[in-house]
């Protein structure tokens, strides 16, 4: 097995895979990392990864499993793209947490020579609620945790017990993503980085399709009438203890047959058939209920704490990302 120290680099290694184009698709949870790796995934010049989280150069005590790190050798990556297609021209992954991993911008300059990233992002308040919404969904929280109990333990952790350092306690903090942008300005060239906006994905996908093409190389001509649906939406559900099974099922289960592209063909189409029934009826029929709702103290206290760190992030990005119009 082949050990990757921190120094090494990719003339120590060189090989096919790691000279390949690959587009990584990064940033902030719950905001259409899923949807964008479905697009590109669609487009017959792409390649996308077996599973759409590799994880793969997560830091070794980053709070998230994968079955790999680079750690157990750089050849290791390759095995999530092993369905290559004759007219591939781009190899894309998408794990939305190498935004938050510190050592990851270093990790991926040694062990990929032609590499870009698109980062999502998405207004910080309106994505910490729907982060609390799908961590209630698949049973990550406490039942009885209101939305203003998640936040204050997250802005202020000695009101309440310590907030802890499991992934969805950790979601009102990683809405301050211009210090996690940074390191990829400070390893990687300005040109090799796009930064998303999901309110601007929603609004005109076709738009940010045909610039993510142009930026990635590849044709446009593909998404001239393809359907952008929405994909991995948080849903308002009945029983989260029965989801958050599904969901630890389906990721097992992808986890198993990522090497194995006919069995996962087959499982997708049986999903496709079965999931959106097993919603349909596990779905509540109101929007949100009394513990969903945010109260105005909360409100302005978490606008108030990300309102430093956007202007940092328009300062990084070099515009304005009008979000507080938006709200």
């Amino acid at each position: 097995m082949l050990e990757i120290s921190r120094t090494q680099t990719i003339d120590e290694f060189p090989n096919k895979w790691n000279q390949r184009p690959y587009l990584i698709i990064g940033g902030t949870t719950k905001a259409a990392t899923t949807s964008l790796y479905t697009y590109l995934g669609a487009h017959p010049q792409v390649c996308v990864s077996s599973i759409k989280e590799t994880r793969f150069f997560l830091d070794q005590d980053y709070p998230l499993r994968s079955k790999y790190r680079l750690e157990d050798g750089a050849e290791k990556y390759d095995e999530y793209f092993l369905q290559t297609k004759q007219t591939t021209c781009l190899w894309v992954e998408a794990t939305p947490d190498y935004l938050y991993s510190r050592g990851t911008p270093e990790k991926i300059k040694r062990t990929l020579s032609n590499v870009r990233f698109v980062f999502t992002l998405r207004e910080p308040v309106s994505r910490v609620i729907s982060w609390y919404r799908f961590a209630k969904q698949n049973d990550m929280l406490p039942k009885d945790m209101s939305l203003d109990e998640y936040i204050l333990r997250q802005i202020d952790p000695k009101s309440v017990d310590s907030a802890g350092l499991d992934q969805p306690m950790r979601a009102v903090e990683q809405g301050r993503y211009a210090g996690y942008l940074r390191p990829y300005f400070d390893v990687f060239r300005k040109d090799r980085i796009r930064v998303v906006l999901l309110e601007d994905l929603a609004r005109d996908p076709k738009r940010i399709m045909q610039e993510l093409c142009d930026f990635s190389g590849i044709d446009f001509e593909f998404y001239q009438s393809y359907g952008f649906e929405v994909h991995n939406r948080t849903e308002n559900l009945k029983n989260s203890t029965l989801h958050g099974y599904y969901w630890k099922a389906m990721s097992f289960v992808h986890s198993k047959i990522y090497k194995r592209p006919f069995i996962k063909s087959m499982l997708q189409k049986i999903r496709s058939v079965v999931e959106p029934v097993y919603l349909g009826l596990n779905r509540r029929a109101s929007s949100s209920s009394s513990e969903e709702m945010m109260s105005s103290q909360v409100k302005d206290a978490l606008i108030s704490y990300y309102r430093q760190p956007n202007r940092e992030l328009e300062e990084l990005l070099g515009r304005s990302l009008s979000w507080e119009e938006r709200k």
